[in-house]
């Protein structure tokens, strides 16, 4: 018998190193594997290596299975053909140097894709015909003659999949045709996210962009109109907790308070009865600390979350209830027969009410202004001697504070959500805790003040 895949000490006939090198197979570790047509097993090995769990070759050459069960007797394998494959399912399927030799090529393909898992991926080293024709091309190698796909039959072929061409495989002696390697998945359905904060325009966007490809458009604010006013069913603890307070000029403060009660999963569920099996779009105001548990909801519900991303353009809005503050305290100056005050004096100061950590997140909230009600432009977090700059956190009114500093708005609350890798509880924190606001106009700012209430947390851990 011939030896085909090299070894060391082995040469066969493939040059097997430099076709690994060129398969561009992913991280293995934890994962299952098939080798179809995996002839002595190099492949299985290599897999076993990098850490898979289930490692299965089948080959219909009952002498190369023999070796590969002799060279790698951790893998499992299998003396026989494509027309008996083990069950499913795999997250990484191999077919190298082997397409050609199938009947009906297409069929296998369609086949050994059936058999991944959700987010599985069928590596494919194929001879790839060189024409601007969808057709198959018979070709001469030597002792028979073969079918070969162009590049536009494979496209046509491949249509109803997530696939890309990886690049060409290794060239070897008396290939009649050029060798390539694609890599083929299970095409989920796209969820596109236009999850900004209100007056970015999302809405606009969504209307004008989604309804002409023919992909449906889901309205948040409208789902949330229609479940509070009982035109739309949702689960009883969603229902309450939109129907409580429900106002359609505070979606904001309904949105957060789903939220806040761990009713994320409820609310994603609900989009998904509207939107169907296939892509859709959902434009809603989600809060930036909720937007990656979003994400992996619907990943997990089979979807590709895609989020659509912008800058609002013009000045920065206003939210209504600040609107409505500032207009009363200008018509009460009014009454006093002054102009609202100039701007006062005052550096920035800020305090840290609540702060909470939890798998690799550290989460603050509390208020921070200068003595005329203007925010930080951003938050720095520093532990020990590591430091955090939080570009984008989410802004809250707290009439408290405007009620005690006698400012004129009540805008100056902030809750931000920090990327901390390796924490998992306030004990994981190391060195000393220090929030600051950072502005361009008045540069580096004092420390928050940490609360009591913090502060006696961080003793206790």
């Amino acid at each position: 018998m011939a030896q085909y895949q090299s070894f060391p000490g082995a040469p066969g006939d493939s040059l097997t190193l430099e076709k690994l090198k060129l398969l561009s197979l992913p991280d293995l570790a934890g994962r299952s594997f098939l080798d179809v047509g995996c002839n002595e097993g190099f492949f299985c090995g290599f897999a076993r290596s990098q850490g898979a769990d289930r490692v299965v070759g089948i080959d219909h050459s009952a002498g190369y299975i023999a070796r590969a069960r002799e060279r790698f007797p951790e893998c499992e394998f299998h003396a026989r053909g494509w027309d008996a494959l083990p069950e499913g399912p795999f997250d990484v399927i191999l077919l190298a140097s082997a397409l050609h030799y199938a009947e009906d090529q297409e069929a296998l393909l369609h086949e050994l894709a059936g058999l991944l898992s959700r987010d599985g991926v069928l590596v494919v080293e194929l001879g790839i015909f060189s024409s601007r024709k969808s057709e198959w091309v018979k070709v001469k190698r030597g002792s028979d003659d073969r079918l070969f796909p162009t590049m536009p039959k494979l496209k046509e072929i491949l249509v109803d999949y997530a696939w890309k061409w990886m690049g060409p495989s290794v060239s070897q002696s008396g290939d009649p045709v050029g060798r390539h390697v694609v890599h083929i998945s299970r095409r989920r359905p796209a969820a596109y996210l236009l999850m900004q904060p209100p007056a970015f325009g999302k809405s606009s966007i969504a209307r004008s962009l989604f309804p002409k490809a023919g992909i449906p458009h889901v309205s948040g604010d409208l789902l949330i109109g229609q479940v509070a006013g009982s035109k739309v069913r949702a689960s009883e603890a969603l229902t309450r907790a939109i129907k409580e307070s429900h106002s359609p000029f505070q979606l904001d403060q309904t949105i957060q308070r789903v939220f806040d009660r761990g009713l994320a999963g409820d609310l994603v569920a609900l989009w998904l009865e509207q939107a169907g099996d296939g892509d859709f779009a959902l434009d809603m105001y989600v809060p930036a600390e909720h937007q990656a548990k979003l994400r992996e909801l619907i990943h997990d519900a089979g979807y590709l979350p895609v989020v659509l991303d912008w800058e609002r353009p013009g000045p920065r809005f206003v939210p209504k209830q600040v609107i409505v503050e500032r207009a009363e305290t200008f018509y009460l100056s009014l009454d006093e027969g002054v102009v609202a005050s100039a701007p006062r004096s005052g550096g920035m100061v800020g305090f840290v009410d609540e702060l909470a950590v939890s798998e690799g997140k550290v989460r603050i909230r509390g208020w921070a202004s200068d003595a005329n009600g203007v925010m930080p432009d951003a938050l720095s977090l520093t532990l020990g001697r590591r430091r955090y700059d939080v570009k984008a956190f989410e802004k809250e009114l707290r009439p408290d504070v405007q009620r005690h500093r006698d400012l004129p708005h009540a805008l100056v609350g902030y809750r931000a959500c920090i990327d901390v890798p390796g924490v998992g509880c306030l004990a994981d924190l190391e060195g000393d805790i220090v929030v600051k606001g950072l502005s361009e106009s008045s540069g580096d700012n004092p420390a928050f003040t940490l609360s009591s209430t913090v502060s006696e947390q961080l003793k206790g851990a």
